[in-house]
């Protein structure tokens, strides 16, 4: 009997232990809820009807802010219901077009695209202001990236910046001040300033790090930007009321790569950017205070007036989308195809002046030409081309198809122009000869065409390229930057992502070889263009690397730009071959 009452008696003793520390469990879980929920609240949550803080010493204030509602409890989600009007309001996009970028003003149904800026520069990162009478922006159209701003009742426009280095990326206070990204000696900082100039810029994230993309929460002393003070480009939160490094507090630590933080307009869920594992870009939205939510695919969030939709764009396969999402993650407007490239968006509340003013009608009235994109779009006829020789370029066989040499030429005059320097006036490749043969995997290259050119790769070991993995689909791409001649301005912009290292896998670290190299370790210095992008403008696409590209250098492909225009590689030949020449290929 003894021994059938001991497992017993261990049986409630067990027992009395286990409901003892779920009972102590609770117990703190309440007291934490008690004392450091409202700590947490007072941290992240915006200012309920509060003047704005006292100024520091060495941050000057900023006028009191107007009261906006407090964040909600996580535990009480109050969505804002999406109403007929959630996809009001006037909607500005920086879309690439014939080789620059310019703004226009966009309904999502109706009337489309109507342009407000035009001439031979890029205006790009569009800002309206809270009330939609403003729209700042980042321009080059004075030779170096600066801020201006259009007064949307007037089409007057102004310069707020002029500085040899890079400014770019404006976000708007409640009352008239502008966050904006700064080059700062060769670093980027998050810079803040009175609109009316009266304040010299204050520099408020100042680090060692890369500091951007700011954005600047509704009705309090607070931004989010972007960092990579903690080793990987994350969202953080800096508050501007207080001193020291307690101020910065990382929002979403230990994710993937961040970018483009944007706050809804009641300043109750930032928005943001985040890269997988896979590399594929999502939408992310949070209060702060619970964990964040996926919405769906996409980049550079802006969010509709109301506070209910967010906008993103889309690329696939070579080709930009806009599309929207309810902040329940439903899709609240299906993926529409962009006439551009995407350089930024922004929504606010309200409506354009009708008519419009006359600087804008004008830029709506401009008619862009240009003699290679006629020459671009016969490139997809199937019509006989022949080759044709490239002036003053270096190279194995400077020539290429008649198809390809118009576009090519301008860009390489806008590229030069970029750039301080002909980066095509030498090339790796241009058309191969069918009698040549290329590595291994290569017999239906591109190069055979006379519709690609390969950049010399010598540029990457120099210095003067850069390349940034992007994976995409399961495929891996490269994104080139080129350095600009002009290391402390001009038209180029600092790099804010880290490129990769393709000389890493030869160090004899065991990752680093199997991986096919590493990213480099830090960012590298200067003023770069987007050579991506800009290609991409002309027509000529890049080309994702084969499989084998972590072993087999030539199938990086990173180098190689291609003017498909639609076509496949068989259609591509026969332009520029017989039938006859084609079957006596070696």
């Amino acid at each position: 009997m003894l021994d059938e009452k001991r497992p017993r008696s261990l049986r409630r003793t067990l027992g009395y232990w286990i409901r003892l520390v779920i009972a102590g469990g609770l117990l703190l879980a309440s007291l934490l809820a008690l004392f450091a929920g409202p700590w947490l609240q007072s941290w992240y949550a915006v200012p309920q009807a509060s003047p704005a803080a006292s100024a520091t010493q060495t941050l000057p204030a900023t006028p009191a802010a107007s009261p906006t509602p407090a964040a909600t409890s996580p535990a009480e989600p109050a969505e804002p219901l999406l109403s007929d009007h959630s996809l009001d309001g006037h909607r500005v996009l920086s879309l690439s077009e014939l080789g620059y970028a310019h703004l226009f003003s966009h309904q999502l149904s109706g009337a489309g695209l109507t342009r407000l800026t035009y001439g031979e520069w890029d205006d790009i990162e569009p800002a309206l202001s809270p009330d939609g009478a403003r729209l700042a922006f980042a321009s080059n159209r004075g030779g170096n990236w600066d801020l201006y701003m259009v007064e949307m009742a007037t089409g007057t426009t102004t310069a707020l910046t002029q500085d040899a280095a890079y400014d770019g990326q404006p976000s708007w206070s409640s009352n008239d001040w502008l966050a904006y990204t700064h080059d700062l000696n060769g670093n980027l900082e998050v810079a803040i300033r009175p609109l009316d100039g009266s304040l010299e810029p204050v520099y408020v994230s100042l680090s060692a790090a890369r500091d951007h993309s700011p954005s600047w929460r509704p009705g309090a002393q607070q931004l989010a930007f972007i960092s990579d003070r903690d080793g990987g480009s994350h969202v953080w939160l800096l508050h501007l009321d207080q001193e020291g490094e307690a101020r910065f507090v990382a929002l979403a630590p230990g994710r993937g790569a961040q970018a483009s933080p944007a706050w809804s307009p009641d300043g109750r869920l930032l928005a943001w950017a985040e890269q997988d594992q896979a590399g594929v870009w999502g939408i992310y939205i949070s209060d702060l205070l619970s964990p964040p939510r996926y919405l769906g695919s996409g980049q550079a969030p802006s969010w509709s007036p109301a506070g209910d939709v967010v906008l993103a764009s889309l690329a696939l396969n070579g080709q930009e989308y806009l599309s929207a999402y309810r902040v329940d993650g439903s899709l609240a407007l299906a993926p529409q195809a962009l006439p551009g490239q995407l350089h930024g968006s922004s929504w606010a509340a309200g409506s354009w002046p009708q008519p419009l003013p006359e600087p804008l009608q004008a830029a709506a009235a401009a008619q862009p030409q240009a003699i290679w994109a006629n020459t671009l779009a016969a490139s997809t006829q199937r019509s006989q081309h022949q080759a044709t020789p490239l002036l003053d370029v270096y190279a194995p066989n400077a020539t290429l198809s008649s198809a390809a040499a118009a576009p090519f030429e301008a860009l390489r005059a806008r590229s030069a122009q970029l750039l301080g320097w002909d980066a095509l006036s030498s090339l790796e490749n241009a058309l191969t000869p069918l009698t040549s043969t290329l590595a291994p995997g290569q017999s239906e290259s591109w190069l055979y065409t006379g519709r690609a050119f390969e950049l010399r790769s010598g540029l990457l070991n120099a210095g003067w390229l850069a390349a940034v993995r992007e994976d995409q689909d399961g495929q891996t791409y490269w994104r080139i930057y080129l350095r600009s001649a002009n290391p402390q301005g001009g038209l180029g912009k600092p790099l804010t992502q880290l490129p990769w290292d393709f000389a890493a896998r030869y160090r004899g670290v065991e990752n680093s070889y199997q991986a096919g190299g590493a990213p480099l370790q830090e960012i590298p210095a200067g003023y770069w263009v987007d050579f991506t992008a800009l290609a991409a403008e002309y027509g000529f696409e890049r080309l994702p690397s084969q499989s084998n590209w972590r072993s087999f250098f030539p199938a990086l492909r990173f180098n190689q730009f291609v003017l498909r225009a639609g076509l496949s590689w068989n259609e591509a030949m026969q332009q520029l071959y017989s039938a006859e020449e084609l079957s006596a290929r070696p």
